[in-house]
């Protein structure tokens, strides 16, 4: 008898093996891949899997009309394919068309989701929240690993956390970091205020340290390697690019002043200048607290998925795979890049991370 003609859709999953691994985190990637193939199981698809090396976020991705992607940290242009990501709170991940913080469809269109925030009960939306920010305070969770949660000795400070200078959300931003650091002190200072700044914990850059070394003298300035969580607590604003830290003082009800793109940006005071981000500091005016309530709760559970929730895992690919496609039809024509192309990216971005890093 003939064979019968294979009528499963193709998708290329890209395997991020280095993620999987990870001793800090891999085991929420772990969880959520098991979500992602438990999800295709149930999907009329067939699997090509594509190892995934680190550092390859900028190499291109392109699927085709016939052939879905689902990638792993990386950005580029709208196509036909879904790029993952874990997101700033443990457990929930990001499926964007087009990549992750300030490369994503949230950050680079926001219009298109506002009507969806709109809808969001608030009462609903504020009962969900909180009970994310006490479980991040009781069990003292950030991305990485804190230390013991003490009170400061402090409050009504400005809590300013630092950013890795190569990381590629660096991209985002709109004024020099350490410009806006020096411009933070200046005007916290001004308002009768103390500054905390807090280094991030894989940061081993000379030029940071130097400077911190420096302002470490300023009897108005305390560099801490105190939690992140009793550090938002005490603070009455936060200041930053696009750290993950200050998604996690938005959940704390915190007023955030910052001055990069990021998937959170709507729900900040954002400033694009240091003149603004003066003007911020002194006078604050991020959405009200209602608002923000609405988008921290539409943004954790529409447009995050949780790693372990595979009917959602599942109604995502399939709104992505029926989507109408924003690239042109030129794009999609074109085949995905391929596996060396993602290892030649990778071991670019890693040389020239050692060389100016």
């Amino acid at each position: 008898m003939p064979d019968k003609p294979n009528t499963r859709r193709p998708i290329t999953l890209e395997v991020p093996e280095a993620w999987l691994m990870n001793p800090g985190d891999g085991a929420q990637h772990r969880m959520f891949y098991a979500g992602l193939l438990s999800a295709l199981a149930e999907m009329n698809v067939t699997i090509d899997p594509v190892w995934l090396p680190r550092g390859a976020e900028r190499a291109p991705r392109r699927g085709t009309n016939d052939n879905f992607v689902i990638s792993f940290h990386s950005h580029g242009s709208d196509g036909y394919l879904m790029r993952c990501k874990e997101s700033y709170i443990p457990m929930y991940f990001t499926m964007d068309a087009m990549g992750y913080s300030c490369f994503s469809e949230l950050s680079r269109h926001p219009e298109r989701f506002l009507p969806a925030i709109a809808r969001i009960d608030t009462t609903r939306a504020k009962d969900f929240v909180d009970g994310i920010a006490q479980d991040l305070r009781t069990n003292n969770l950030s991305k990485y690993p804190q230390p013991d949660s003490v009170a400061q000795d402090r409050t009504g400070y400005v809590f300013v956390p630092l950013q890795l200078e190569w990381d590629s959300v660096a991209k985002g931003t709109w004024i020099d970091p350490l410009a806006a650091l020096e411009r933070t002190i200046h005007a916290a200072r001004n308002t009768g205020r103390h500054t905390i700044v807090k280094r991030h914990p894989l940061c081993r850059s000379p030029k940071i340290a130097a400077t911190l070394d420096r302002l470490a003298a300023d009897p108005d300035v305390t560099v801490s390697t105190a939690s992140v969580n009793s550090l938002i607590a005490g603070a009455d604003l936060v200041v930053g690019a696009n750290s993950g830290v200050l998604f996690e003082a938005l959940l704390q009800g915190r007023d955030v002043v910052s001055f990069a793109a990021s998937d959170f940006g709507l729900a900040t005071h954002q400033v694009r200048s240091l003149a603004h981000l003066e003007k911020a500091i002194a006078a604050p005016a991020p959405p009200d607290m209602a608002w923000r309530y609405r988008f921290l709760s539409w943004y954790l559970r529409d447009y995050c998925v949780q790693a372990d929730n595979v009917a959602a895992i599942r109604r995502k690919i399939q709104a992505f795979v029926t989507r109408p496609r924003q690239a042109d039809a030129a794009v999609l024509q074109r085949r995905y890049a391929g596996q060396g192309n993602l290892y030649f990216y990778s071991v670019f971005d890693r040389i020239k991370r050692r060389i100016f890093s």
